[in-house]
């Protein structure tokens, strides 16, 4: 890539024709590429997490080791951290025991539930993450229908609210990842197993789970990392329970004390790191391989009650608690408040605030989308098929964004795009920038699977017989991976929709997006403002799932069955 740039400079200097310069950049069109790609996530990902750490580490009078002094001198900082780490063991495991259960119901069990609960486990997808604090908020908070109807001490503020409702959220992610890793188990072994009279019980234990320890390990580390860099349920429901992604935005936005924000952002980095190297260079590409071919079976096997009561009991008491928080938004947005008066009432629907900070996240997120997508596929291109050095490096790099917590890459925006040369603070480009560049590896992860369906022969044949590198691109490249382009776009559209943790800290004065608005009612305790916008980001976010949907099944196109998750 360097030597690629080297020559270009030398044939400028020596004054060749635009011809001869046209033919060297031709000649190197995926070294090129991957230079510009290699600056723009050095740019908008590295840089300010390199700012951030120069901030936690500069004061008024130049380097000091001051602010991490205090925070390894206040015990509420231990007990934020501790907090954010136990919170991460607590739900991950509960998460992932749900998820499986659920995923066996709809790959083991009776056909006619399969569908229904692979509907509802998915739900919380198309809703901002935080849409858990605010029905529980409403079900079991201080006023709450349950705690008046039953009279209950105990509130969801505190630890255990944030755990269920973590857990809840992190269903739909979990689910995703063990259902792959089940799904491709051929279930003939079970099958053979059952002949041989032995019980379904000895079957999951001696069989199913052994062969999904691999899968279970990735959804470990990619639940965790989500987990404890999460934000908008904690700050929510954590009450007086202290945790990092809280803090972060408490420091930086309520005292406006940006270097203790930064070292309790390095704080939070320091685990998501960690499980990001793990997750990619130990455990990634890890499989067992059962028999080869595509896993079959003739007719569902039977599964004995004492199975299936039990991972039934855990599966529908999870989807209903999910039906019912959706329920309650949908009641909601349609009553004065709800709960304490019922009135029924359109204004919430109507109401103009909210209607403009949907508008804003609409257009956010189609720029997002777009910018995302197209970037995606060039990096898989140039991931693929380049032959420069630092590809790994490249790749590494483009997949941090989903390790690095939103608050953090947030607050980083902060630091590095408030002065020339570029400044974005206040601008609908760092928004966009943010969202884009954080969920890069969806299209990239999508185009590389497109690409690994296309021979590099035909690209090969193509170059033989005269094509440039960019015809080959256009006319052979391209179309085969333009469904990969179609996914990371609408993808990054519904994860920049519902996404909170950075663009908080990014918004200019009067320039909401819908799901900063719903937190900001949320704590003016405006819950039916709240739950009316919520409504709306699900019905968008729904219509994208269905062409989603529609798109992988023409496809054949899912990133979530790759490599087991």
């Amino acid at each position: 890539m360097a030597e690629s740039m080297a020559q270009a400079r030398t044939l400028a200097r020596r004054g060749l024709t635009w011809q001869h310069l046209m033919d060297f950049f031709a000649a190197h069109t995926t070294g090129l590429m991957g230079a510009l790609l290699f600056l723009l996530v050095a740019i908008f990902l590295v840089w300010p997490i390199i700012v951030m750490l120069g901030k936690s580490v500069l004061g008024p009078e130049g380097f000091t080791l001051e602010y991490y002094k205090y925070f390894f001198s206040r015990s509420y900082y231990y007990r934020s951290f501790l907090n954010t780490l136990v919170l991460g063991l607590m739900v991950t495991p509960l998460s992932i025991g749900i998820a499986f259960c659920i995923a066996y119901i709809t790959t083991r069990g009776p056909t006619y539930l399969r569908r229904p609960l692979r509907m509802m486990v998915f739900l919380p997808l198309m809703a901002p993450p935080f849409l858990f604090a605010l029905t529980l908020i409403v079900l079991l908070g201080r006023a709450g229908i349950f705690t008046t109807a039953f009279n209950l001490d105990w509130t969801i503020y505190g630890f255990a609210g944030c755990v269920l409702a973590q857990t809840l959220w992190m269903i739909p992610l979990s689910y995703m990842m063990i259902e792959s890793t089940l799904s491709s188990l051929n279930p003939n072994l079970e099958d053979s197993a059952a002949n041989l009279g032995a019980s379904e019980g000895r079957i999951l234990r001696t069989i199913t789970i052994p062969l999904l320890i691999p899968g279970f390990v990735k959804a470990f580390l990619i639940v965790y990392v989500t987990t404890v860099s999460a934000f908008g349920n904690l700050i929510l429901l954590a009450g007086r329970v202290p945790f990092l992604a809280p803090d972060i935005y408490i420091n930086a936005i309520g005292k406006g004390d940006f270097n203790m924000a930064s070292v309790l952002s390095m704080a939070l980095i320091l685990p998501c790191v960690i499980i990001f190297i793990v997750q990619n260079y130990v455990v990634r590409g890890k499989a067992y391989t059962t028999i080869g071919g595509k896993p079959t079976s003739a007719e569902p096997r039977h599964i004995g009650p004492h199975i299936l009561i039990p991972i039934l009991a855990v599966s529908f008491i999870a989807t209903g608690l999910i039906l019912l928080c959706f329920g309650v938004i949908i009641a909601g947005a349609f009553t004065k408040n709800i709960g304490i008066d019922n009135t029924l009432m359109f204004s919430y629907i109507l109401d103009k605030a909210s209607n403009t900070a949907v508008l804003n996240s609409i257009k956010m997120s189609l720029l997002a989308g777009l910018l995302g997508g197209m970037l995606g596929v060039l990096l898989a291109y140039v991931t693929t098929r380049g032959k420069f050095r630092g590809r790994a490096i490249l790749e590494g790099i483009s997949l941090s964004g989903f390790t690095l917590p939103g608050v953090v890459l947030g607050l980083g925006y902060i630091f590095a795009f408030n002065q020339p040369p570029l400044l974005l603070t206040g601008t609908l480009a760092i928004l966009v920038f943010n969202s884009a560049f954080r969920q890069l590896g969806i299209g990239e992860e999508a185009g590389i699977a497109k690409l690994q369906q296309l021979s590099i022969e035909v690209e090969e044949a193509s170059l033989n017989l005269g094509a440039s590198t960019i015809t080959t691109f256009r006319r052979i490249v391209l179309p085969i991976i333009f469904p990969a382009f179609l996914y990371g776009f609408l993808y990054v559209f519904i994860l920049s929709m519902i996404g909170l943790a950075s663009v908080i800290f990014l918004i200019s004065p009067g320039y909401d997006l819908g799901a900063v608005y719903i937190f900001q009612m949320a704590e003016l305790g405006k819950m039916g403002l709240a739950m009316a916008t919520t409504l709306k980001l699900v019905i968008i976010t729904g219509i994208c799932f269905l062409i989603l949907h529609a798109s992988a099944k023409r496809t054949g196109l899912n990133v979530t069955r790759k490599g087991g998750g």
